[in-house]
């Protein structure tokens, strides 16, 4: 089927932005890409288009149940045929999966990075034609030293296939270095790298460094009244205490945490994308490929452990196009906290490239230039000054 076809009769579009088009149009001819688009743009939209265009199987990986169900739960209001297969999924369910997949009843199976080496897995697949093969959110293959290290053995997968699908893998963000790890983990050869501007401008990037954080935090939640706002934080334990001292204040919250039980998760986040509560406060767990386009605020109350995760956070507020702002809380506080997840990495090469992107991290909260031209530098992009998008823009 036509690629703009299928664009317009199940995402209700007319055209592409650039440079879904050209993406599509690569992997579609047997090119290894990689596609780098801004948190919004898109990026689900283009391995969908390109599953209803090729014949057999499309395997989407990627590493939250939370973004599995939030796309499966989209495909099915477009009458597309997907289905997850996870730790969340019971045995006998799976089996029934398997033998629909067999009679080729779907075209997208969304799975996660432990999946791939289940034998049992392996063997349905090669049984199986795999058209296309994504790996969703690709900045998490990082996460294979030490955090998951299934990420790891992705390649192993693919190289374990009677025959090499399509390859695509999708973030919006990546580093030379996360660039490398995607291509070597994956076994990329000559892949090419397509990619987005980095920048948001219609985000307006602060940075505050509050006496009294929760102080300034209920501020920032009264001046953005029937608002969406989204409030991170390092730890589950912060999430935790911040989420009922915001319910002592009778401010309509929900949390949200790796830590959780999988149907406390699941309605936390329901609450939340439908407009049940106005805000949530989550770690990193929470956000990945959710589609929730009028979130207006994004707190980062404890900082993150890199830019690059300081990127993805922000770019959850405003992805309708219209205004939004990414504020960080700074202390130099919870540097403290960094460093002890640094300092738990056994591997010396990781903990000497993690203290570099805390470095990275609190420079651009200490920097009085542009915000937006830091990030920009940051992901080798050439990104003019903002002028009136950041807090240190507008001041001058």
């Amino acid at each position: 089927m036509d690629k703009y076809l299928i664009l317009k009769e199940k995402f209700g579009f007319t055209e592409f932005k650039y440079p879904q088009d050209s993406i599509i149009d690569n992997v579609f001819k047997g090119n290894e890409v990689i596609g780098l688009l801004p948190t919004g743009f898109g990026k689900s939209i283009i391995y969908q288009v390109l599953a209803l265009m090729l014949d057999g199987l499309s395997i989407v990986i990627t590493p939250l149940i939370s973004l599995m169900e939030d796309q499966i739960a989209n495909l099915k209001k477009k009458n597309i045929s997907a289905v997850m297969l996870n730790s969340s999924v019971p045995w006998k369910e799976q089996e029934a999966i398997f033998q629909k997949i067999l009679m080729k009843k779907y075209k997208i199976l969304y799975v996660s990075p432990e999946r791939l080496s289940n034998i049992y897995f392996l063997k349905i697949m090669n049984i199986c034609k795999i058209s296309l093969v994504v790996v969703d959110e690709a900045h998490t293959i990082l996460w294979a030293d030490g955090f998951r290290e299934a990420f790891g053995e992705i390649g192993s997968f693919l190289h374990g296939l009677a025959t090499r699908p399509k390859i695509l893998a999708v973030t919006a963000t990546a580093t030379a270095h996360t660039l490398f790890k995607i291509k070597t983990i994956l076994g990329m050869k000559e892949p090419k790298v397509i990619e987005a501007s980095i920048d948001r401008r219609n985000l307006v990037y602060k940075v505050l460094s509050p006496k009294d954080k929760n102080l300034v935090l209920l501020h920032l939640i009264q001046t953005h009244k029937k608002e969406k706002g989204i409030i991170y934080c390092l730890t589950r334990r912060k999430v935790e205490e911040l989420y009922y001292i915001l319910q002592k204040k009778n401010i309509a919250c929900s949390y949200y945490h790796g830590g959780l039980e999988a149907e406390v998760k699941k309605q936390n986040q329901r609450n939340f994308t439908k407009g049940e509560v106005d805000w949530l406060v989550c770690t990193n767990a929470f956000g990945m490929g959710i589609d929730i386009p009028d979130i207006r605020l994004v707190i980062a109350y404890e900082l993150p452990q890199s830019l690059e995760d300081l990127v993805q956070q922000m770019g959850r507020a405003a992805r309708d196009g219209k205004h939004g702002e990414g504020i960080v809380l700074f202390s130099f506080k919870d540097i403290k906290t960094i460093n002890y997840f640094i300092e738990q990495q056994s591997n010396p090469t990781v903990r000497s490239l993690n203290r570099k992107k805390r470095d990275i991290l609190v420079e651009y909260c200490l920097t009085r230039k542009c915000r937006h031209k830091f990030i920009g530098n940051y992901f080798n992009q050439a990104i003019p000054v903002c002028k009136d998008k950041c807090d240190n823009c507008i001041k001058k």
